[in-house]
């Protein structure tokens, strides 16, 4: 199996920094290239709502403050990857998190996706994955790693 390219979902959680201390090590032994993917996650404001107004105003601005903030904590992030020598680069979408990610992979034909799994508790522990996790092992075109 060749491995050029790794995909890794990243929201600076303790699981998203594991799965790429993993697909660091990955790529260091392939010669692979790392991409980190931060997903703003869709929120739809109830159209018919009094407030539907404000709320879309109000969530636009913070979209765009995300998105700076994902841009200041991915640049460092890239930086100390390609500090210890692995290609790294990323990229910030607003868009459902599990297809986001699915679509990411397939663009960047990636051969990987290293990814965190949720913590569940309670009878949520019986599903053993987050749903996005579940998502995209069960969709993916290429293998998926998934860290607990």
């Amino acid at each position: 199996m060749s491995i050029k390219n790794i995909l890794i979902p990243y929201d600076g959680s303790p699981l998203s920094k594991k799965a790429l201390a993993l697909a660091k090590d990955i790529a260091r032994n392939f010669t692979a290239d790392l991409t980190l993917l931060m997903v703003i996650p869709v929120y739809y404001p109830i159209n018919d709502s009094v407030f539907s107004g404000a709320a879309v105003t109000n969530y636009q601005e913070i979209v765009k403050t995300l998105k700076q903030q994902g841009e200041k904590e991915l640049g460092k992030v890239v930086e100390r990857c390609r500090e210890e020598g692995t290609k790294t680069a990323y990229k910030i979408v607003h868009d459902d998190v599990s297809n986001a990610i699915l679509k990411e992979a397939k663009k960047l034909k990636a051969d990987m996706i290293v990814m965190g799994s949720r913590r569940l508790t309670g009878i949520s522990v019986i599903k053993r994955l987050g749903s996005t996790a579940r998502h995209v092992s069960e969709h993916a075109q290429c293998p998926v790693t998934i860290i607990h």
